[in-house]
This record gives structure tokens, sequence and C-alpha cells, in this order.
């Protein structure tokens, strides 16, 4: 990585020699009134045309994402000519690893929650990577498919649009007979999780 700190300062040497009586006094300014301290602006969480969570790195999509009361889907768009027999994927407990067969890991990342490895999978259909993670404790949002990556935390906004969209799907489960689709919150919505004793296992 370049170290950019370094063009901050740049020396410039001169054959010139000064001569200070030459020059006239130096002027004193008065000092400039201190700058307020800038605040942050939470970055907005970027979302494909079908809804997904997007993770871009330099203007470029890595990879995108959503998630449901039982499992999270990442989805990669790898570049033409490459098939399934050439990928080399690990899923663990809190961690996931995508690559080459041959070549350092291009995703090295802890997934953001705990996965059931075993109920997990991957598939390559028309070109695009679908890892699908199990979640190991059902209902649990998501702030993020994988840590350690600045920029891919969900924004205020769409984290309740997930608390909402889990606590929708928890009440489908379990009453199959209404249609929940069109139902509204009043106030801060709970947590899909943890509301009315916690959340039924099926």
């Amino acid at each position: 990585m370049v170290d950019y700190r370094k063009f901050d300062v740049i020396e410039t040497d001169s054959e010139d020699e000064i001569d200070p009586s030459s020059h006239s006094p130096k002027k004193v300014y008065p000092a400039s009134a201190p700058r307020a301290p800038e605040q942050t602006v939470e970055p907005m969480t970027k979302k494909s045309k079908e809804g997904r969570i997007k993770f871009e790195h330099e203007g470029r999509t890595i990879y995108e994402w959503e998630q449901s009361m039982s499992e999270v889907n990442i989805y990669i768009l790898p570049p033409p000519g490459i098939s399934s027999k050439m990928f080399d994927i690990s899923i663990s407990h809190r961690h996931l690893k995508v690559g080459l067969k041959g070549a350092p890991p291009f995703i090295d990342e802890d997934t953001g929650g705990a996965v059931i490895p075993d109920d997990s999978l991957w598939t390559l259909i028309d070109g695009e990577l679908n890892i699908n993670l199990q979640k190991m404790n059902k209902a649990e949002a998501w702030d993020c498919a994988l840590v350690g990556q600045n920029g891919s935390k969900l924004d205020a906004f769409t984290k309740e649009e997930t608390r909402k969209k889990l606590m929708l799907e928890r009440f489908q489960e379990e009453h199959p007979g209404f249609d929940f689709s069109g139902a509204e919150f009043n106030g801060q919505v709970p947590d899909a999780r943890e509301f009315m004793g916690g959340v039924k296992h099926f």
C-alpha cells in the first residue's frame, strides 16, 4: 500500500543563497478560527435491482447478499470461463473462504453470525456463484454477511427494514393461515429472535 503521508511535506533545495537583509520583515496574520469537528456520516447501504445488499470496494461489486430467518445467501459473479470444479470453498462455524484451487483465497473472512456448516452449501448456476449459509441462531439479524470489510455493515434504516422482514417471516411461519405481508409496526420493530418468549424451532 502506498503511504501518501510522505507527500504531505516536500522539501526543496536551492543553490541560490538568500540574503536575509534583502527581505522585508514577515507579516503576521491573525490565526484562523478553529475548525468545528467533522461529523461522521454513516454510509447508506447500497442495494442491487433485485434488492440484494451490495458490498463494493473501489467502485467494484465484490459480492451481494440477502438474509431470511434461517439463512444468508451470498452472490458472486466470477470471471467468465470459471467452472465449479475450479473453486475451493470452505464453510466453517464462523468463517468463509472462497478461492480457486492452487491459489490464495480472494475471500477469507469471518461470517456475520454463527453458521451450521453441514447444512450450508454452494452452487454455480448461469455463471453466478451462490453461497448458502444456514444460520445457527434462527431469526438472528446479521448486520453484515462477512466481517472485517469497511462499509459492509447495514445502515440504521436497512437494519430496521431487516428486523421488520424477519419479524413478518416469523409471524407467517407461526400463523400460516394469516397474511402478514401488509402488516406495519408502531414504533421500533422487536427482535424476531427474542420477541414473545423467543423464536420456535421446527
